[in-house]
């Protein structure tokens, strides 16, 4: 269960900064902090999920494999969320179609090198200060981890109803 609480905590630490950087992101291009959320919640699951999958096998591959792991999945991730945002709910928040190197305007050859470097900079950069805020925060964690896993829960059950999920 240790197991399980540090890495939904990891999950939604980087769900939000990848909220956060989005926003920035939008800010310094479009000069609006806010982009449409999927969730009701400051969060893009994507980022957490991509970031989590990285943090679990950074110390049990070698290096060489990392990088290639820190280029292919968060584009995966990539792919996998705007595939189901189109096909399961109608959404398109991005479009790459107008970028070299793309496949299917869901990723391209660029952004991909943007997740890979940040990948990177998470990993052996924020990651070991982010594992200590948990290390000392873990006995808090323990009560407010149902709380959090209930209102995460409750958000993606909402956004399910709310955005009239059509699977075919």
């Amino acid at each position: 269960m240790q197991l399980i609480r540090s890495i939904f905590f990891y999950f939604i630490m980087y769900s939000f900064l990848g909220w956060m950087i989005e926003g920035f992101f939008n800010l310094s291009t479009k000069g609006h902090f806010i982009k449409p959320n999927f969730l009701l919640l400051p969060v893009k699951p994507m980022y957490g999920i991509a970031a989590t999958l990285l943090i679990l096998i950074k110390d049990v591959i070698p290096f060489e494999l990392f990088l290639i792991a820190a280029f292919i999945i968060p584009s995966l991730v990539e792919y996998l969320s705007a595939y189901l945002l189109a096909h399961v709910f109608h959404l398109k928040y991005w479009d790459y179609s107008h970028c070299n190197y793309q496949l299917s305007g869901y990723i391209c050859l660029r952004f991909s090198i943007y997740w890979l470097i940040l990948s990177l900079v998470l990993t052996y950069g924020l990651q070991p200060f982010i594992a200590l805020l948990y290390q000392n925060i873990s006995w808090l964690w323990y009560y407010f981890f149902p709380v959090s896993l209930f209102i995460f829960l409750i958000d993606f059950s909402l956004t399910i109803r709310l955005k009239k999920c059509t699977i075919y």
